[in-house]
């Protein structure tokens, strides 16, 4: 066994080294046994380094722009299917996507542009084209990154800065010839270049107007972007100050009404019937009293108005700073949907007692409100009929939709709109912006969907356009509910949370029986002057034959009555 040994035992010619055959045998397993050990090692290695760049990525995810294409993208393919002639320019080409049409069916317009820079560079302050030419030239370069790339690759650098130029001074000159009445354009010209300057496809980077804007202005480029403003809001939204007197004129008239019949039927016939010539029991006196109580009504209303600003006008959007709007369709949409802090910032009923009976409604729990869901089941019509009543929000403003239920009927408040021939493009381009950008809250989408819901024929509409929320510039009824059926049929409802809690109050409050009979009250006694005059008529007569009857049984016993003077 030792011999055995001994003879085993090698002496390594490289190492000068003796080998032992049995640590040598336990080497070669141990070496053999490594390459499981290390694959296995490398394995989870491998795997902790895939998991934790899913991690990473989530993270990542949070602080990227959720859209990352360019900042004047096309119109998605999905939206140009139904509505494809209402995202292309009929008159005027801007900027590069539609630059091919420029030569043909867009060439009178094209002529202008040339006239209208020549006459923007003469009102400038400086009087020099080299010179607002080179501010175009030094932003020129960053925006091409607001088209896609292959719309410019056809375009030099020269070609892209003329191009530029030219339709930042036709849009500006455009823009002043409208606000000041001076443009040597036609009525229909006029009307379909503004259609055309908010088309998502025919936007021009806010940045080439702003270089224009800050040489024409002596180096203020505020006062023009205020102008700016102020022709979305007078020429393309139209806000007028006219819904709110019409409505506290017809609430004081139906208010002092309504208190003279009470007077009337019981106070005045207890006049009657003693036969006392008493002025606090005169009709007279009445009439006095509920004027004095309305006039306070409508100095309290006006002193509110006041104290919280004028809130029936649509309030400017201000950027946040060192921030500006991509293109004028952003500035646009900016405008329709305002941050939720600053739309409550426009008034003081937020911290003010008037929200009281709200805050304490909200302390109790609402079981039924849920119950059918965030569709619309009714049409406008038929929310008149159970006692739903319409009103037009205080601001233009898409978030400023409100449901308030009170204990006999309820007030639906929508902003409104101006319902006109360019009003189908400006919300479908406006779709196509919110789309195509990837916005987290689709607010036009919604709201066209809201608006959808409440109209089913032209009796909607003219529901809506009696209380001031559509203002129909488009012809007869029929055509608006159209015009929203037709749009609305081709856009998917969006799960907006203010819309849809809108909807589930309205579904919660038709159910309630008690409203619905206080409305068929209201609609039967009240809907026109003569049936209100009728139901006067009647309440007199059955309080003076009850009051009549009551004095028969007990009659009136005088303190000079004989009985009286012998007691």
């Amino acid at each position: 066994m030792a011999e055995m040994q001994l003879n085993e035992i090698r002496v390594d010619p490289l190492t000068n080294r003796q080998e032992d055959p049995l640590s040598n045998r336990h080497e070669q397993g141990s070496k053999m046994a490594m390459p499981d050990i290390q694959g296995t090692s490398s394995q989870t290695n491998e795997r902790s380094l895939w998991l934790s760049g899913i991690m990473r990525g989530v993270e990542g995810a949070k602080t990227k722009q959720r859209y990352s294409g360019p900042l004047i993208p096309k119109v998605p393919d999905k939206l140009k299917h139904e509505n494809k002639e209402c995202y292309k320019p009929s008159v005027v080409s801007i900027g590069p996507y539609h630059y091919k049409d420029r030569q043909n069916k867009l060439h009178e317009v094209e002529k202008l542009k040339v006239q209208m820079a020549r006459q923007f560079v003469l009102d400038s302050k400086i009087k020099d084209i080299e010179i607002l030419y080179s501010e175009v030239a030094k932003v020129a370069e960053n925006a091409k990154r607001f088209y896609e790339g292959s719309s410019i690759s056809c375009f030099d650098d020269e070609q892209f800065t003329r191009m530029m130029f030219l339709d930042g001074c036709f849009i500006l000159q455009f823009i002043r010839g409208v606000m000041d009445n001076k443009l040597d354009m036609s009525d229909q010209q006029i009307i379909l270049v503004k259609q055309d300057l908010l088309l998502l496809e025919n936007q021009l980077p806010f940045s080439v107007l702003k270089s224009l804007m800050s040489l024409k202005n002596d180096g203020d480029d505020r006062g023009k972007e205020i102008n700016i403003n102020d022709f979305l809001l007078h020429q393309i939204l139209q806000t007028s100050d006219q819904r709110r007197p019409v409505w506290v004129l017809s609430w004081l008239v139906k208010g002092y009404l309504l208190l003279l019949l009470i007077y009337t039927s019981v106070v005045y016939p207890f006049h009657i019937l003693q036969g006392k010539d008493s002025f606090f029991f005169s009709p007279l006196f009445g009439i006095l009293v509920a004027g004095v109580i309305f006039v306070c009504k409508m100095v309290a209303s006006l002193m509110r108005s006041l104290l919280c600003g004028n809130k029936w006008q649509a309030a400017k959007y201000h950027w946040p700073p060192h921030q500006e709007p991509a293109h004028i369709l952003e500035l646009l949409y900016s405008m329709f949907i305002r941050s939720q802090k600053e739309k409550h910032k426009l008034s003081l009923r937020s911290c003010c007692i008037y929200d009281l009976p709200e805050r304490l409604r909200n302390l109790f729990p609402k079981s039924k409100l849920g119950k059918r869901g965030h569709n619309l089941y009714y049409s406008a019509k038929d929310l008149q009929k159970v006692g739903i009543h319409f009103k037009p929000s205080k601001t233009s403003t898409l978030m400023d939709v409100e449901f308030v239920s009170s204990i006999f009927y309820a007030t639906l408040k929508i902003p409104s709109i101006t319902i006109e021939k360019a009003t189908r493009s400006m919300l479908l381009n406006l779709v196509a912006y919110e789309t195509a950008a990837f916005l987290d809250d689709l607010w036009v989408t919604s709201y066209i969907c809201f608006i959808d819901s409440l109209i089913d024929d032209a009796e909607d509409v003219k529901v809506l356009r009696s209380k001031g929320i559509l203002i129909n510039y488009l012809g007869p009824d029929q055509k608006v509910a159209d015009l929203f059926n037709q749009i609305g049929r081709s856009l998917e409802a969006n799960t907006n949370i203010v819309y849809n809690d809108v909807k589930r109050k309205i579904n919660v409050s038709c159910d309630s029986t008690w409203k619905k009979w206080i409305a068929e009250w209201l609609q039967t006694y009240f809907s026109s002057p003569w049936a209100f005059i009728a139901f006067v008529a009647a309440a007199a007569v059955l309080v003076l034959t009850a009051t009549q009857t009551y004095y028969t049984v007990y009659p009136y016993k005088s303190s000079d009555s004989p009985m009286s003077v012998g007691t």
